[in-house]
């Protein structure tokens, strides 16, 4: 039944879950790649397209609203011109690694856009941020099957050599 259940909806769910802050859902994806359950290139594909769309919207969103957005909150228009100021000096480093930065990545490409960096410019460091991303985190997820299926292995040596004892 599990494995219905991701054959049927775990792409649609990596997507929904990479749209947010959705390092586990592709940990868990990949994960479940190395078991059989789903294809590492499409677990790979769904997530850069989740982030990448999801962040590519986020970004005009800022660029559109987001200095009304700070003006109608003074409290975070101190903060915000900071951030904005930072962004603006160290821009393309920022925008490549933000999205590895926990807890950032949505709020990320609305200050982006907001600090006025060109359209063009975000997209060309976003994609492929976007690509390397999903390939880490999912391969991550995949990677620690490994290590799980050669442990667990390791361990049926280690109860052996208890019994004998």
């Amino acid at each position: 039944m599990f494995e219905s259940f991701i054959q049927d909806f775990g792409y649609y769910a990596v997507f929904l879950f990479s749209c947010i802050e959705g390092e586990v859902a592709v940990l868990t994806a990949g994960f479940l790649c190395q078991q059989g359950m789903m294809s590492l290139q499409w677990v790979i594909f769904v997530a850069f397209l989740g982030t990448m769309l999801t962040e590519q919207a986020l970004y005009f969103v800022g660029r559109i609203y987001g200095t009304k957005l700070i003006d109608r909150h003074p409290k975070f228009k101190e903060k915000s011109q900071r951030v904005i100021e930072f962004l603006r000096k160290y821009d393309s480093a920022f925008i490549f690694g933000c999205r590895f930065v926990y807890g950032i990545r949505n709020i990320s490409p609305v200050m982006i856009g907001a600090a006025g960096i060109p359209p063009l410019k975000y997209s060309m460091l976003n994609i492929p941020a976007a690509f390397v991303w999903a390939v880490i985190v999912a391969g991550a997820g995949y990677a620690f099957a490994d290590v799980v299926e050669k442990a667990k292995d390791n361990l049926q040596y280690v109860q052996y050599g208890a019994l004998a004892l």
